[in-house]
């Protein structure tokens, strides 16, 4: 199993946070879905990391601490997981921290924490107040846009050079130029966006906040034009770095364009692995856990075998595609929440291929 291992996304206090995101996916029809949360111990973090380096790809591994919100774990948990993660690698490889969080928990002492630690966060803001705000409140229904923007800038203050996620929504889908002034206004240097996805609702045939192919389209398209036209060079969106790259034979790197997953594990705070943390409310995707077998037994499991044979499968669908060496045939967790199984089609193939399609007229001047 040598060679598959890049990326390990921890979830230290599972889902648990300070706010309720309408759209949050960890939400809808599966909000239990993790009994009892709490904070992973110090034990099953030495465990992952000692027997996480025979199956790396190369000797450094990216590790995200996601969530819910991780900052709820607290800065004495972090202080004390690095240092066990530095004696579990051994010197035998690299560990690249990085953290995604809503912001709002921010203070100068996380800040010097995240310096010292060598950890580079991400915070998830939706544009500006009036649309952020709609939608990203507080479990109080309070409005979070100035604690997160607050936690952003100090975080950029300190040349952390934090990430910014933007996720698209009914709430602001119809705002393209209202979030690109925004970025412009708050000279935000790189971010990337998603589409809102909610797949228990989908099943149902219903939405909430997601999105049709038309809208996101729209959106993506629109976005590209603006930024596109607007011809800064130092302000990057990774979506659109990825489009470009990819028809000029560069290497996508958003894990949804590539079926990640298969190079990808994730932990809740049991110790128990799954392919990505979107699947963690899917129980039937569980491939191990980490405090009963070996990280090699995991990953040559019967169980992980059977996801990730399903994953290549899935991809297999769309071979004949000619954007499927960019877009790897669409996120196998939304196709696999959606449909069961891996073998669907992936809800926003038109919408990829309507901005891959688009992007290429702009770059090769046809449009």
């Amino acid at each position: 199993m040598k060679g598959l291992l890049v990326k390990m996304l921890i979830t230290p206090v599972d889902f648990s946070c300070n706010m309720a995101c309408g759209y949050c996916y960890n939400g809808s029809a599966r909000t239990s879905c993790v009994q009892d949360p709490k904070t992973i111990s110090m034990d099953t973090l030495y465990r992952i990391f000692d027997e996480a380096y025979p199956l790396m790809k190369t000797d450094n591994l990216v590790v995200i601490w996601h969530g819910g919100e991780p900052l709820l774990a607290g800065k004495d948990f972090y202080r004390e997981a690095i240092k066990v993660q530095k004696i579990a690698a051994k010197n035998r490889y690299h560990v690249i921290n990085c953290l995604q969080t809503n912001g709002t928990l921010i203070d100068e002492e996380w800040i010097d924490l995240f310096s010292q630690l060598k950890i580079g966060p991400s915070v998830s803001i939706d544009g500006p107040s009036e649309l952020h705000d709609s939608i990203r409140v507080f479990l109080d229904g309070g409005a979070t846009y100035q604690k997160a923007m607050r936690g952003y800038d100090l975080m950029r203050g300190k040349d952390l050079g934090p990430g910014m996620l933007v996720v698209i929504s009914q709430k602001n889908v119809k705002h393209p130029e209202k979030i690109w002034r925004w970025i412009l206004e708050e000279k935000i240097p790189h971010f990337d966006f998603l589409p809102c996805i909610e797949p228990e609702l989908w099943r149902q045939n219903k939405k909430l906040y997601g999105l049709s192919t038309d809208e996101f389209s729209e959106f993506s398209i629109r976005l590209f034009d603006l930024w596109f036209n607007h011809g800064d060079p130092n302000i990057k969106i990774r979506t659109f770095r990825d489009a470009i790259k990819g028809q000029i034979g560069g290497r996508v790197n958003i894990c949804s364009w590539k079926a990640g997953c298969l190079q990808h594990i994730s932990f809740d705070s049991f110790g128990n692995a799954f392919p990505c943390a979107r699947y963690h409310c899917y129980p039937e995707t569980k491939m191990g856990n980490i405090m009963n077998q070996s990280f090699s037994e995991i990953m040559t499991s019967d169980k992980t075998k059977w996801v990730h044979k399903g994953i290549a499968e899935g991809q297999q669908k769309c071979a004949d595609c000619k954007w499927n060496s960019i877009c790897g045939s669409g996120c196998p967790f939304l196709k696999y929440a959606l449909y069961g199984d891996w073998n669907g089609p992936f809800v926003h193939c038109q919408s990829r291929q309507a901005l891959f399609n688009h992007v290429h007229n702009r770059i090769f001047q046809k449009a």
